[in-house]
């Protein structure tokens, strides 16, 4: 209704004041409606109970009065009578007429069924007809308002009854002009107040306001500020009302978005080195293989010649598709796609699918100690072959002649605990956190041709992960290595 008076464009702090405004106007013009309602209602019915009861104070007239006798002679009416008899038939004084009408003019008045005046020297007029008739016919008190002379009035009027008929009708007025000047001056008073109080809350309304929006101001200041110096900044936040609620709500998502753009920048950083580092390793050999072939189409070559070059092309052929095959795995761990089709497989058949596929170096041998034959696991099958056959080559491969390679299987705290441990060189603690990052090779002992294409760390680390399990190093100089994989147990 009022919102096409209010601007709707601007500084919230504009709206907020004129709201306010508005908003105390509609307070004041109702409070002030209730209080004039109020004050009416609780006046007339005040003037009302006080004629109620000056009219029911007043006796009726004498029962044995003769209708066709002079009622100023009687003394109820002012005459000079010589008074009622009491009980014991003593005379008394006479009654006392009501006070001079010619000094009250709004004096009680008693009228009989006709309509003529009983008060002796009573020569006013009958003020309500109207109700003095309703009065009459319904037999019941009516309360009128009416105006006479340009003098508004409160009229009670009330009916005396003596055997089911209206004997006589009393009717007292009250002047209302005083009233209702009293209610004027109430209107004044509001009117004049109004502006005053509609100024006092647009003034207050502005330092208020101007105040709850500085914290705005602030917040709206330091995240600008946030923009230019980074999302590593955060938002001032005190205090427990709405506004810290929101700046901390902000600071939440500041720091959400800080822990995005850094996982999306470590995997910008981790797909650039992924890019240059299997370029580098798939330049090897087909550098190989286009000299070798270049070399051998140079010149007429001896059939020993051609088969050793051609050896040669396999070897880089092989180990060019192995990395091939490795960058596939490592490419369907980014996509999510491992761990997929899980079966319930026993840890037994995993574990010594992965030994046949190990291909033996050196002397080294492997034990396997299954302290559970039903342990079970719920994955991939080849995946999990893969996984252990990884880390058991890289074990085989670094223990030395008449080494040992145990691989262990348990269960612990509702997952399957397999341990993968030799007895070879170890490794140095200033590696064992890069262990698991593509193409991270531990020394130059673990070259190229030894150390394979630097994916199988990544590729196991990955498994373990799709199937809601973790990989662990631990690795001591000259002692050896020992890499756990805990997997949930199938239920």
């Amino acid at each position: 209704m009022f919102a096409g008076l209010l601007p709707r464009r601007g500084s919230l702090r504009t709206q907020l004041i004129v709201w306010n405004i508005v908003a105390l106007a509609i307070l004041l013009g109702i409070m002030g409606v209730v209080t004039r309602y109020t004050v009416s209602s609780y006046m007339l019915a005040s003037i009302e109970r006080e004629l109620e009861s000056r009219a029911r104070r007043m006796p009726p007239p004498p029962r044995d009065f003769p209708p066709d006798r002079d009622r100023r002679d009687e003394p109820f009416f002012g005459g000079g009578g010589r008074g009622e008899r009491d009980e014991r038939g003593r005379r008394g004084e006479p009654r006392r007429p009501p006070p001079m009408f010619d000094r009250d003019p709004y004096g009680l008045h008693h009228f009989d069924p006709q309509g003529v005046s009983i008060m002796a020297n009573d020569t006013r007029p009958m003020w309500d007809r109207a109700a003095f008739e309703r009065a009459l016919r319904e037999r019941q008190p009516q309360k009128t308002r009416v105006t006479v002379e340009d003098e508004p009035l409160l009229i009670f009027t009330l009916p005396h009854l003596r055997n089911g008929r209206v004997e006589d009708i009393l009717q007292a007025a009250y002047p209302l002009t005083e009233m209702y000047r009293a209610l004027s001056g109430l209107n004044q008073s509001l009117l004049i107040l109004s502006p005053f109080a509609l100024l006092s809350a647009g003034l207050g309304g502005a330092f208020l306001t101007d105040r709850v929006l500085r914290r705005v101001r602030l917040l709206t200041e330091a995240a600008s500020q946030i923009g230019a110096r980074g999302l590593s900044e955060r938002l001032p936040a005190q205090g427990n009302d709405e506004f810290s609620a929101l700046a901390t709500a902000f600071n939440t998502l500041l720091s959400q978005l800080q822990g995005a753009f850094q996982k999306q920048e470590n995997l910008l950083e981790q797909q650039r080195r992924f890019t240059a580092d299997a370029s580098h390793e798939l330049k090897t050999p087909l550098t190989v293989i286009k000299g070798t072939a270049g070399l051998a189409l140079s010149g007429e070559r001896k059939p020993e010649e051609y088969r050793q070059t051609l050896q040669e092309i396999n070897r880089a052929s092989d180990q060019m598709a192995v990395l091939v095959q490795d960058l596939l795995y490592v490419a369907r761990s980014d996509a999510g796609q491992l761990g997929r089709e899980p079966i319930e497989i026993l840890v037994r058949e995993i574990l010594e699918a992965a030994i046949a596929n190990v291909s033996p170096h050196g002397g080294a041998a492997i034990a396997l100690q299954i302290g559970d034959e039903s342990l079970s696991v719920c994955g991939n099958e080849c995946e999990l072959i893969r996984l252990f056959s990884n880390l058991l080559d890289n074990a085989v491969r670094y223990t030395p002649e008449k080494g040992q390679v145990t691989l262990t299987a348990k269960s612990e705290n509702r997952h399957v605990l397999i341990s993968v441990a030799d007895t070879g060189s170890g490794i140095a603690p200033e590696h064992l956190a890069h262990l698991g990052e593509r193409f991270y090779r531990v020394d130059t002992s673990r070259t190229r041709p030894t150390g394979g294409t630097g994916l199988g760390l990544s590729i196991c680390k990955g498994i373990a992960e799709a199937h809601h399990g973790a990989i662990h190093w631990e690795s001591t100089v000259g002692v050896g290595t020992i890499v756990t994989v805990s997997l949930p147990i199938e239920e």
